[in-house]
């Protein structure tokens, strides 16, 4: 933990995030060095003093003197941020870590759904979803949204609980709930690398397709799970519940 100490103000406390020390050689003057530069770009002092700790921590997992590279530094930024950020995120902080993620040739994959009941089929699609690329992110529909598309009496389960369903789920990265009925306004901010559907679409009917392809991403199809769907779900639970009619049936 280092502090950093402000002419009339209290300390500010910075938590030092080296995981493997080699040598040190140097770390005093790469914190000196990056804390200069970021001051002078116009980062205030506690924004450089950040900055300046993680250059130093990336110093000291290397052997001998080294200097440490704008990568880096991105790369390092989108572990921390993968490592101390929620699932369910607002439409501008993920665009801030997508953004991130990005500088680090990180490969966004982005896929959207109303997730109302969870079945293998969900499952299966989500992980290979996920295999496309480095980070999964997931448009959720909110309440609203999903009674404007399925009709009175849908969703089930209301979003807060959907969307916590879906942050269980390992292979998920990012949540971000949307109130339209398509995902449109979503694809366009996030700019993902891949925006995934499944096989029961047809390539024309993706919505955000054209979107997408105009920035030189592209649209991939993946197989679903036959005899899986949140209706054919429903439908079997309400017919093992109906009751006995007076043939005792």
């Amino acid at each position: 933990m280092d502090d950093l100490f402000q002419s009339k103000e209290k300390p500010t406390s910075i938590p030092t995030v080296a995981k493997e020390v080699f040598d040190v050689t140097g770390a005093g003057d790469t914190v000196i060095s990056v804390f200069s530069m970021a001051v002078f770009v116009g980062f205030d002092f506690k924004e450089a003093a950040l900055l300046s700790n993680m250059a130093a921590s990336i110093v000291v997992g290397k052997v001998g003197t080294a200097v440490v590279t704008l990568n880096e530094i991105n790369e390092f930024l989108h572990e921390e941020m993968l490592r101390t950020s929620h699932t369910v995120l607002e439409l501008e902080e993920l665009k801030k870590i997508v953004g991130l993620a990005k500088s680090t040739d990180k490969k966004v994959v982005f896929t959207n759904g109303c997730f109302d009941i969870i079945h293998g089929g969900h499952i299966e699609f989500l992980q290979k979803a996920k295999s496309l690329g480095d980070i999964l992110v997931v448009g959720l529909n909110t309440d609203n949204s999903v009674r404007n598309l399925k009709g009175e009496g849908r969703p089930i389960k209301a979003e807060q609980e959907r969307a916590n369903i879906l942050s269980a789920l390992k292979f998920i990265d990012y949540i971000t709930l949307f109130n339209k009925t398509t995902p449109e306004k979503l694809i366009r901010e996030i700019r993902p690398d891949i925006l995934v559907k499944g096989d029961d679409y047809k390539i024309d009917e993706v919505v955000g397709r054209e979107i997408v392809e105009g920035y030189g991403a592209h649209v991939k199809l993946i197989p679903i799970l036959k005899g899986h769907s949140t209706t054919m779900t429903l439908e079997k639970f309400l017919a093992s519940h109906r009751p006995e009619d007076g043939n005792g049936k």
